[in-house]
């Protein structure tokens, strides 16, 4: 949990430099776009953590299915977002929003992953 706190602050550092000195198109990156999606993929990271936690301490034997699952979902709730978000602000500026959350996702999802395969030969061996 800690290093995906820190790959989800080192991306948003990221962002605000590129968006406070402008190296991309503003229509590419914003400020608000960026702080939402970090914020989503915080609260997403401490409910599969803790939801993580308990499938290993009580059904030890699903927990590749939970990943699978949690996965799944992961990208569910995206979809869900980033279809507010297209209700709420219109076809012509999702570019920016989309950028964020996928950004955020892909990180994500290889550290989860990363951190599967490592707890899976770990707990299997």
């Amino acid at each position: 949990m800690l290093v995906c706190l820190l790959a989800i602050c080192v991306l948003r550092g990221i962002t605000m430099v590129i968006t406070k000195y402008q190296l991309l198109d503003a229509s590419l990156l914003h400020d608000k776009a960026c702080s939402i999606a970090a914020i989503f993929s915080v609260f997403e990271l401490v409910i599969m953590t803790t939801l993580w936690k308990w499938v290993a301490i009580r059904h030890l034997n699903f927990l590749a299915t939970f990943h699978t699952a949690s996965s799944g979902f992961r990208m569910f709730l995206v979809l869900v977002t980033l279809g507010i978000v297209y209700a709420v602000v219109g076809r012509d500026a999702m570019i920016p929003w989309v950028i964020a959350f996928m950004a955020n996702y892909f990180v994500l999802l290889v550290l989860h992953s990363i951190f599967f395969a490592k707890m899976v030969n770990k707990l299997f061996k």
